[in-house]
């Protein structure tokens, strides 16, 4: 198997692969995958909470952004009837922004998902080949996707955006017909003592913070008014309800504002330097249109448990099972309440180095698709390699290691011991006459042949042929006996005729 390993390298990377599967699921065998959804009601983003699956992983060229920054957008939810949302609003994206810093580079490894939108770093700066953005920069697929992918990505987390399309204007205005008074009054009382759209934001973020909301994972059913409901009866709810409560207070004030849903957060893998992001990171937020500003995102679920941002839905969830008040708890009492004991460190760490060689195993093995052989490859000098050319690389790599197996592994010759040089100079005294010893002939038929053709020789030949037994395979052999050996050798004349 060691011997075959390297054939087996060069057959693995180099063999020009296939596009597309020799067999494959039928289109709707991944129908069933876990994930977010083009609608979203109170409670759908929290059934994600107990999910331990991987929605992507991310590998950062640089330094991995801090938590505030990893907001992962994938949908983004024009329309609602009062009780759920939906994307309503599809259409090509219009890209007026200008970047605040440097761009992030990544690498986006999505899971299969059977959706076609895929998850991007807000902003999504840099469009893969293959996927399209939609109005509210959300990047799609062509097609569901279904296979594990790598994309080459980038996003700017600081941007401003200008001139709002009259489409979007409309789409992020519009409300149910049956929006109850209470939220009407609520958003107009704010709007009347707001110099600006900017400080109905904050008053509604500082509504959010000193009334009396909580955060929490089992959040309340709510009927027929799920808005009206939260904010002034249950005031418990998960980032879905916070998410459409703004959202929909701040249309109510006259304010363009759209709910987005992906991922937030996600868990460093030291083990392989990259991201994972999980289902359970699924999040919801809100953003709206400011003057001189654009699309400005805002987490009213910050604004009650910013510990969700900091520490992901994990967190949270350790948080609150150790009894912890969410919200401006200080860093002391959050270390020890999030610390781990030595077995879920050791527990953590065997989990984070397993994804990271299944990490491995499916990008270099599994996943080594004609893009990540045209990677490879441009890598190691080779830019234009079309199939033929490939066929000549690996066939000359073959010879390589099938010439350097040969050098290796060839058989070499022993050296002869004296009593065997000196048995060889014999056989070769004999050859210079006619007589020569075949390589698979043993001495003593070579003896019994010489003494036949040569039976002038048949009492030299026999002596020497004993001695040379004897001292090849007795037990008292001595340095004199091995030199007495060598004169009767020397000694030995045979001539023709």
């Amino acid at each position: 198997m060691l011997q075959a390993l390297p054939l087996m390298l060069a057959m693995h990377l180099l063999f020009p692969r296939l596009q597309g599967a020799l067999w494959g699921l039928p289109h709707d065998a991944r129908s069933g995958l876990t994930g977010l959804s083009e609608e979203m009601y109170p409670g759908s983003i929290n059934e994600l909470s107990l999910s331990e699956d991987i929605a992507f992983r991310a590998h950062f060229q640089g330094a991995v952004p801090p938590p505030a920054q990893r907001y992962w957008r994938a949908l983004v939810l024009w329309t609602t009837d009062g009780k759920g949302w939906t994307r309503g609003l599809v259409a090509p994206a219009q890209l007026n922004y200008a970047a605040q810093g440097a761009a992030i580079s990544y690498t986006l490894t999505p899971e299969p998902s059977n959706k076609p939108w895929l998850p991007a770093l807000d902003l999504p700066a840099q469009i893969p080949p293959g996927t399209r953005l939609r109005s509210g920069l959300v990047l799609e697929t062509a097609l569901p996707v279904r296979d594990r992918l790598r994309l080459e990505m980038s996003a700017h987390t600081q941007y401003r955006m200008s001139g709002l399309p009259e489409s979007e204007r409309r789409a992020g205005l519009q409300r149910p017909d049956s929006i109850s008074p209470r939220v009407q009054e609520l958003a107009a009382r704010w709007r009347q003592s707001a110099r600006d759209d900017a400080e109905v934001v904050s008053a509604a973020l500082a509504h959010f913070r000193t009334e009396k909301f909580f955060y929490t994972l089992e959040p309340p059913a709510l009927e027929d008014d799920p808005v009206d409901e939260f904010l002034f009866e249950t005031r418990r709810g998960y980032c879905e309800h916070y998410a459409a409560a703004f959202v929909t207070l701040m249309r109510s004030a006259g304010i363009p504002a759209r709910v987005v849903t992906g991922y937030q957060g996600g868990e460093f893998n030291p083990a392989g330097n990259y991201l994972i992001v999980r289902q359970l990171d699924a999040h919801a937020w809100a953003e709206v249109w400011l003057p001189g500003q654009g699309w400005a995102r805002v987490d009213p679920t910050a604004a009650i448990a910013p510990e969700r941002i900091e520490y992901g839905t994990e967190g949270i969830r350790r948080l609150l099972a150790r009894g912890a008040a969410l919200g401006g708890l200080p860093s002391e009492a959050l270390r020890d309440l999030l610390a781990l004991g030595a077995f879920e460190q050791v527990r953590q760490q065997l989990r984070l180095s397993w994804d990271a060689a299944n990490t491995a195993w499916q990008r270099w093995v599994l996943g080594y698709d004609q893009a990540r052989q045209r990677e490879l490859l441009a890598q190691l000098g080779f830019e234009d390699v079309n199939p033929l050319r490939l066929f000549g690389l690996l066939a000359l790599l073959v010879a390589l290691v099938m010439g350097l197996y040969v050098v290796l592994t060839r058989r070499r010759m022993p050296r002869p011991d004296p009593v065997q040089r000196a048995y060889l100079a014999f056989c070769r005294k004999l050859a210079q006459i006619g007589l020569v010893r075949a390589p698979q002939e043993g001495a003593l038929n070579f003896a019994e042949r010489g003494a036949h053709q040569l039976p002038r020789l048949a009492v030299s030949i026999h002596a020497i042929t004993q001695f040379y037994l004897h001292l090849r395979y007795g037990d008292n052999e001595s340095v004199e006996s091995r030199r007495e050996f060598a004169r009767r050798v020397a000694a030995f004349r045979p001539r023709r005729g």
